[in-house]
């Protein structure tokens, strides 16, 4: 009995500890010893021509024949184009998501022919991947693609409201004509509206539908008219879909939707890239990832995965063993190469690799300044972890990767990465869970609460390791946190994906190209 009681103090201490570290390593920042400081802001140029966004250099040169990085891309009538210069119609310097204020921008040194779909609204001192689009009427015997709007709505004004900004902004929607929608948002200065040829409404059958994405700015003071929230948008449906890069408004008083365009030729995928592009462009982008000194577990061949304990599960049909080499799977790739996919979002094209492991150890655990082994906990057979590299059908530059990181991961900009020739981005794989990362150092993910079965886990292991007699801690450091750990290094073991990869999915592409 008395050790029951001691058992349940004993874990009733532990909650409380962990309760105590989780307060106070919340308020810390994890320890980044990487030597390299890196930028995460604008990295605007401005000059003569605008403001120049944080651009990734210039694009490789693709060869061959079609419609991929050539500057532009017909969507049927509708000539659209990336709008590289900007200039600052309108800034708040405060509230936001990020705390930093909102500013909205009119794309300059426009190409001859090309009009204004609308305005550009960003969160100050945050990059962002969005491409914004300006548009070209090239159609000859039908309907114009484009048109002017017959009138204005003020949506929104700053006027007598109270926040950090220099001068009054105006909101504005541009009204269309019949069978024409508008796609963007005009905004000013002045209270008088806009003139009628400042921008240009789209033929509807080249519009699509879209929702709100991610906030970008808002004012929430006083009464309900001074209320409105801006958002990015995205497309409902993918399949067609093109982003412009506008913003919507939204506020008590607009009902208002805001489309994408959409495109509307007959083979959608005429900008898409071949496979010599795609070859082109592996060996500009293709990640170079680091694996931690310590690893154990590297990416294994598809045969070695198939011979220890792979199944193949079919909707209605039995368990069954894969066969030699994968012959019963729906693809049949090379061993220990990265596995890469292209697939299409009309306007953009997303890289995908992915690295098989054989087994997966799981994290550590930081306690405040040590680090507790999680032995079998979290201990799983095949892992897939993957990188993404967007790149824009425009100009076949790269905008962003992709780092997958458990279950979850997030989008990074090239320039937050060390690049090996100039272009392509180092990642490293961290001990053991392999999920991503930009720079070699150690990562806490912190959960906000601890569910009652972790906290169990932990203090079993506790117990365990310390009545083994081998220490429950290891190597903590100057490390300092509270949540599972991924340690990241850089080490001897490294995998040149420019030269180990294996196409197995292009889904514009009736065949797939193996690189040799």
């Amino acid at each position: 009995m008395s050790s029951t009681l001691f058992s349940r103090f004993s874990l009733h201490i532990f909650i409380t500890i962990l309760i105590i570290l989780q307060i106070v390593c919340n308020t810390s920042q994890a320890y980044d010893d990487f030597p390299i400081v890196l930028n995460h802001h604008d990295n605007k140029v401005e000059n003569e021509t605008g403001i120049l966004f944080d651009t990734f250099g210039q694009a490789p040169v693709y060869d061959g024949d079609g419609h991929f990085a050539k500057g532009s891309i017909d969507l049927g009538g509708l000539l659209v184009h990336e709008s590289l210069y900007f200039k600052k119609i309108w800034d708040v310097q405060s509230d936001g998501p990020k705390g930093t204020g909102v500013s909205f921008y009119e794309p300059s040194s426009l190409p001859e022919g090309y009009n204004l779909l609308g305005h550009f609204g960003k969160i100050n001192n945050v990059y962002t991947i969005a491409t914004f689009l300006i548009a070209r009427d090239i159609t000859r015997y039908q309907k114009s693609t484009l048109k002017s709007p017959i009138d204005y709505t003020l949506i929104w004004t700053s006027k007598g409201l109270d926040m950090a900004k220099q001068q009054d902004g105006y909101i504005w929607l541009p009204i269309p004509p019949n069978g024409y929608k508008t796609v963007g948002h005009i905004v000013t200065t002045s209270s008088e509206k806009p003139a009628l040829d400042k921008v240009r409404c789209v033929r509807s059958d080249l519009t699509d539908s879209t929702q709100a994405d991610i906030f970008i700015w808002g004012y929430a003071k006083g009464d309900s008219s001074h209320v409105v929230n801006f958002y990015t948008t995205k497309p409902i449906s993918r399949e067609r879909s093109v982003p412009v890069g506008t913003f919507w408004t939204k506020n008590s008083l607009s009902t208002h939707e805001l489309p994408c365009l959409k495109m509307v030729k007959k083979y959608p995928y005429y900008a898409m890239p071949t496979h010599f592009q795609i070859r082109t462009m592996m060996s500009a982008y293709a990640p170079w990832v680091y694996f931690h000194p310590d690893e154990e577990y590297f990416p294994s061949s598809a045969s070695w995965f198939f011979q220890n304990g792979a199944e193949l599960h079919q909707r209605g049909q039995v368990p069954e063993h894969v066969r030699g080499n994968g012959e019963n799977l729906p693809n049949n790739v090379a061993p220990e190469n990265a596995y890469l996919e292209i697939s299409h979002i009309v306007s953009l094209t997303k890289t995908g690799q992915s690295m098989g492991t054989c087994l997966v150890r799981p994290l550590m655990f930081q306690l405040g300044p040590f680090a507790i082994d999680l032995g079998i906990i979290g201990e799983h057979v095949g892992d897939w972890e993957h990188i993404t590299l967007r790149v824009d059908n425009y100009r076949g530059v790269l905008k962003a990767v992709y780092l997958s990181q458990h279950a979850k991961g997030k989008w990074v900009r090239p320039r937050e990465f060390e690049l090996m020739n100039g272009t392509r981005p180092v990642v490293y794989s961290s001990l053991h869970s392999h999920s991503h990362y930009s720079t070699p150092t150690y990562y806490l993910h912190s959960a906000s609460k601890l569910e009652s079965s972790d906290i169990l886990k932990l203090n079993d292991v506790y117990h365990r390791m310390n009545n083994s007699g081998k220490s429950v801690y290891v190597k903590g450091g100057k490390y300092f946190g509270f949540g599972a750990r991924d340690d990241a290094a850089k080490s001897n073991n490294v995998m040149d994906i420019a030269s180990h990869y294996d196409l197995v999915s292009v889904e514009y592409m009736e065949e797939v190209w193996n690189h040799g």
